[in-house]
């Protein structure tokens, strides 16, 4: 007999979740957040959060017997109409937030995302962002005002 992983370790399961809470976009610039792989860096910061982890942790353990119970495949094998109705009649608003805390953070700093929203796909440091070279004459006037 296989041991069945928690529900945030179960790869399948958190793919069709976490793509379910940010889905792809129409136009296909964006990709939903399962499809990035972030499923295991998720549930290691809910894992690791004391407060957050284990309501969030037994919201999602829960979810995933539910949706088991109404297909064989579970979430992943629903239809998505289907599965997000379920999303929402079975997780907490707030339990939901606490996914978004750190499925955000690490889906808008993802280089694919970046470069989907127009962004270089790196960190803004060290090289920081590009500035626009200042206008002297507008300077002057408020140096100007100050001396005034």
């Amino acid at each position: 007999m296989t041991e069945t992983p928690a529900a945030l370790n179960d790869l399948h399961f958190m793919k069709t979740l976490l793509d379910l809470l940010i889905p792809p976009s129409a136009s296909g610039d964006l990709p939903g957040a399962g499809a990035l792989g972030l499923s295991a860096a998720v549930a290691t910061a809910l894992q690791a959060d004391p407060l957050l982890g284990p309501p969030v942790e037994a919201a999602v353990q829960a979810l995933r017997e539910t949706t088991l119970s109404q297909h064989p495949e579970g979430l992943p094998g629903m239809a998505p109409q289907a599965a997000v109705k379920v999303v929402e009649a079975q997780l907490d608003p707030m339990l939901i937030m606490g996914i978004l805390l750190y499925l955000y953070p690490a889906y808008y700093q993802h280089p694919r995302v970046l470069e989907g929203i127009g962004e270089p796909p790196r960190p803004p440091f060290p090289e920081g962002f590009d500035v626009e070279a200042t206008d002297a004459e507008l300077l002057e006037k408020l140096r100007a005002r100050r001396r005034a």
